[in-house]
């Protein structure tokens, strides 16, 4: 009868096992990207000027394309989500390709069929895209100060490609600060 060596059987089968994790991570591994590239709003600034506070905003697409690969379309519009006193207190929307020439938006909040499913909130569109990785600016003006709520949500609108909601938080208006 043959008798077997338990500790040189567990050696050969422990050592064999780390060979195997060795040649796995080094040749089978494989590169993980993200699931998505995000377009990346940035609050420019917040500022008063005499009673009225003005805020612009950039939406910039980081990796422009046709929507494969990780790419991301150019950005149709940006709608965003109003308490009822910005509604009240909003002045003027504008936008701008170069952040010198300004465009005026006429105020119009009211749902935007195009996020119907996202939410039955009634959004301030602004209805100028980018264009490749150029931003797109876009100012609201209020006759009122607000506190900066870096969590306030908006959603763009493009002309295909990202399906869903395409949410995003952004530093927005949060609490009147009287």
């Amino acid at each position: 009868m043959m008798k077997i060596n338990f500790k040189k059987t567990f050696s050969l089968i422990v050592s064999s096992l780390m060979l195997l994790t060795i040649f796995s991570y080094t040749h089978l591994k494989k590169e993980i990207k993200p699931a998505f590239t995000a377009y990346t709003i940035t609050l420019q600034s917040a500022v008063m000027i005499g009673a009225n506070q003005q805020w612009t905003w950039t939406v910039t697409n980081p990796n422009p394309g046709n929507g494969n690969n990780n790419t991301l379309q150019d950005v149709s519009h940006w709608s965003l989500p109003l308490s009822p006193l910005a509604e009240a207190s909003l002045i003027s929307a504008e936008y701008s390709t170069d952040g010198s020439t300004w465009n005026s938006l006429s105020i119009v909040i009211e749902r935007d069929p195009s996020i119907r499913v996202c939410t039955t909130a009634d959004v301030l569109k602004f209805a100028n895209g980018t264009s490749g990785s150029a931003p797109a600016y876009y100012r609201a003006t209020f006759d009122r100060d607000f506190f900066i709520n870096p969590y306030a949500v908006s959603y763009i609108k493009t002309g295909g490609g990202l399906q869903g909601c395409n949410a995003y938080y952004y530093s927005g208006l949060g609490t009147y600060t009287d």
